[in-house]
């Protein structure tokens, strides 16, 4: 497809549409990054086939699209702003770089802030910048306005989220969520949707440890990790049945075995993020907070270790129909013929968590689960970095 070059009035300079840009600029005017990219996705599509627009008729074509979508007041304040230039610029001691309400609203949903009251909380600092003739603004004045803008017209609440958030980031501790939960729970989708919403790059699975593991033991070496863990119990020799805390049960036995041999690998996981100070979602049915001795490095980290859960076995048999449909037809059939065994190793992990103090979250619906899981992150972290407005003084 070949590229749709802009043309600039009135000097007439040229350059190909990007997608980027378009993305970028409908931040600015507060859209969402999802609205803002599929917006920029049908312009693109819409020109496919035109070689060359001027930026006049693009921008009254984005502003069209804006109305028919989102209404009268987005497409104004869209068009209130210069088509694909940043009104004010943002000093940090490395870079500079344009103010954006899209890319601050997505900064505020980090603090647990619901993406609502985080777009327009991120308005009201745009349109106080615009009130004071800001074209210029340093990093830290602008987290004084964003502090006092959220205390004013949202909530203290909301405003000493972002005060402990900034504190936080600014003391470089790594932030890691331990997600658990039994085959069907959900933990992958909330891990994804968490990462995003928190902007953590790195999302570990403990079935890939498993498999990796897997790649370098010989079956004979450790016999239940050739299942899952469900089915674990099928690598247990009969006489070791009994060592384990709940033999009579060998759907947990062959867990708790399984588990052994992973948590290493877990353990040194946590580790490598603590020594790389990097932010890191694990997610897993073998996430046993109770067994993995996280407090000997809960002054090194933000560590927030939950389970989730499906209390209904009529919900989880249908969340492992769905899940099948996403593998394969056999697949799908093992899992719900096995539902009663992942029942047993679901109750046994929501137990040990019970016993433990560890949060149990069940997990309904997506968006409400997601924000209790910040919820927690950020409770956790409140209570490490109680929010004080001299903190906005701290460089990053």
């Amino acid at each position: 497809m070949a590229k749709t070059v802009v043309i600039k009035q009135p000097g007439g300079d040229r350059s190909p549409f990007l997608r980027g840009i378009l993305v970028q600029s409908l931040l600015n005017a507060g859209l969402s990054f999802d609205d803002a990219y599929g917006l920029s996705q049908v312009v693109r599509h819409d020109l496919q086939d035109t070689d060359e627009i001027s930026s006049t008729d693009l921008k009254a074509k984005v502003a069209g699209l804006l109305a028919d979508r989102f209404g009268k007041d987005q497409r104004e304040s869209y068009e209130a702003r210069p088509a694909f230039e940043a009104d004010i610029l943002v000093h940090t001691p490395t870079r500079s770089e344009p103010f954006s309400v899209g890319i601050l609203a997505h900064s505020l949903e980090s603090c647990s802030i619901p993406p609502a009251d985080a777009l327009e909380g991120a308005r009201k600092v745009y349109r106080a910048l615009k009130q004071t003739g800001h074209s210029e603004i340093d990093h830290k004045t602008l987290r004084k306005i964003i502090y006092l803008c959220l205390k004013e017209h949202c909530s203290h609440d909301m405003a000493d989220r972002y005060l402990s958030w900034r504190h936080f980031e600014s003391s470089g501790d790594p932030l890691i969520i331990l997600i658990g939960g039994a085959t069907g729970s959900g933990k992958s989708t909330i891990s994804s949707e968490v990462a995003y919403r928190m902007d953590i790059g790195r999302i570990q699975s403990t079935d890939m440890m498993r498999e990796i593991i897997r790649a370098y033991l010989t079956p004979e070496a450790v016999p239940t990790l050739a299942y899952s863990s469900f089915e674990a119990w099928r690598g247990l020799p009969a006489n070791e049945k009994g060592k384990y805390s709940d033999g009579e049960n060998p759907v947990i036995a062959g867990f708790l075995s399984q588990f052994a041999t992973m948590k290493p690998a877990l353990g040194a996981a946590i580790t490598r993020a603590i020594k790389e100070r990097h932010d890191l979602i694990i997610e897993g049915v073998h996430i046993s907070p109770t067994h993995l001795d996280l407090e000997k490095s809960d002054n090194q980290a933000i560590i927030v270790p939950l389970m989730l859960a499906t209390m209904e076995k009529a919900a989880l048999r249908k969340q492992l129909k769905r899940r099948g449909r996403e593998k394969t037809r056999r697949q799908a059939s093992r899992y719900l013929e096995r539902l009663d065994d992942i029942w047993d190793l679901q109750s046994y992990l929501l137990s040990e968590a019970d016993n433990g103090g560890i949060p149990i979250i069940t997990n309904w619906h997506i968006e409400t689960t997601v924000q209790e899981v910040m919820n927690l992150v950020m409770s956790k972290v409140a209570k490490r970095y109680p929010p004080k407005f001299s903190n906005l003084d701290h460089d990053d």
